[in-house]
């Protein structure tokens, strides 16, 4: 057990933190048995806390990645792809990209404003994942853009303000609204 407990220190401080987090439990829960602390019969009644553990793992994980929602909404931003992770706060940015290409916007007990209507995607078209758990998301798309909306709810909402046939390129949008809001409109 202890030699589990090492590795997962030394993963630690590499790229695979979850890995040495679950290498550490592992070998944690393997030690208490072995010193007959706990039973092993006993385990399963700690399956809420292992829940939790991931829980916390998922939310340091998206906001460590990187504070990509600090963007100022004013400003504007010249990337083609995009990633934003508002998980517990609020985010604006506004894309004035001339080669969109899409990317993945997660609102997480948060909400995110989306401003495309100055951003140019590529003439195949450009595709976003838009997530919101317990959070909103409003994405404002240009007015000769084609929507293709899909997507799964969950006690959420998909609102779809922006209709659907243009004459510019597509912008496929999908993605999740679990307990959240996601909506599109010009």
């Amino acid at each position: 057990p202890l030699i589990l407990i090492v590795v997962g220190i030394t993963k630690l401080g590499g790229r695979d933190r979850n890995g040495g987090v679950f290498l550490i439990i592992l070998g944690t829960l393997f030690q208490l048995s072995a010193l007959n602390i706990i039973y092993w019969h006993q385990i399963w009644r700690l399956w809420p806390v292992v829940l939790i553990i991931i829980g916390i793992g998922m939310l340091v994980k998206h906001s460590s990645a990187g504070d990509n929602d600090s963007t100022d909404f004013t400003a504007g931003s010249n990337e083609d792809r995009l990633e934003i992770n508002s998980i517990f706060s609020s985010s604006e940015r506004q894309v004035n990209s001339q080669q969109f290409r899409g990317g993945e916007v997660n609102a997480i007990f948060g909400s995110v404003i989306l401003d495309l209507r100055n951003a140019k995607p590529v003439p195949e078209g450009c595709h976003l994942t838009a997530d919101a758990i317990f959070g909103s998301i409003k994405i404002y798309i240009p007015a000769n853009m084609t929507v293709n909306f899909k997507g799964s709810q969950f006690l959420g909402q998909f609102d779809n303000f922006a209709g659907s046939a243009g004459s510019g390129p597509t912008i496929t949008i999908d993605g999740d609204a679990v307990f959240g809001n996601i909506r599109i409109s010009n």
